[in-house]
Parts: structure tokens; C-alpha cells; sequence
């Protein structure tokens, strides 16, 4: 068995709102309270997670641009689809990805309320 490597014990009185808060912003970062106590005393920059779906919601991105890039392949060798036109959409799919990736990660949106 490891030895801890804090061996500090602190405690701290809350009211049933201040508790309620504390319990609040925990489930929302999906951290336990000595985390995000630590965190805040170091001065991290808090960012909620993402919903529990985000994963399988890039996936489906992935899997709907690799669709279409499989299309502009078929349709470049065929000559049938105008390929710049499905590059195009392919482009805009990937940029919608990243931009879904940077939305969730960056914390900066105004109409969301980021911790």
C-alpha cells in the first residue's frame, strides 16, 4: 500500500445552501469534493463536463464524414457527383466537429453558463 501523499486533514463548516452548492458544482464537473477543492486552491480554470453523449455524438460525426468522404471517392471515379461539391459538405462536417470539440472544451460561450 502507497503512502499518501497528503497527509493534511482540513475540514470546513457549511450551511444547507453553501452545501447544496458545493454538492452542485461537484456533480456538474463530475469530480468529488476533495478535487475540486484542490483545484480551486491551485487556481485551475474549472470547465463543466460535457453531457455524457458528446462521445457517441463525434463518433456519429466521424462516421458521417467518413461516409461522405467514401462518396466523393466513388463519385470523383465514376464522374456521376460533382466531387468539389462533396468536398465541400465533407469540409464543413469536419469543421463542424471541431468546432463541437473546441465549444466543449474551451468554456467560452456565452450562453452557456461554464463554471
Amino acid at each position: 500500500m502507497s503512502k499518501r501523499t497528503r497527509d493534511i486533514d482540513f475540514h470546513v463548516y457549511l450551511n444547507e445552501e453553501e452545501n447544496q452548492i458545493l454538492e452542485n458544482l461537484c456533480s456538474r464537473l463530475r469530480v468529488n469534493r476533495s478535487v475540486l477543492i484542490r483545484a480551486l486552491i491551485l487556481g485551475k480554470r474549472l470547465v463543466e463536463a460535457p453531457p455524457v453523449d458528446y462521445k457517441q455524438f463525434i463518433i456519429e460525426l466521424r462516421r458521417v464524414g467518413t461516409n461522405l468522404n467514401q462518396l466523393t471517392a466513388k463519385a470523383n471515379s465514376i464522374g456521376y457527383i460533382d466531387a468539389d461539391e462533396c468536398r465541400a459538405v465533407l469540409n464543413d462536417v469536419r469543421k463542424l466537429e471541431a468546432d463541437i470539440s473546441k465549444y466543449f472544451k474551451s468554456g467560452k460561450d456565452e450562453n452557456r453558463e461554464w463554471l
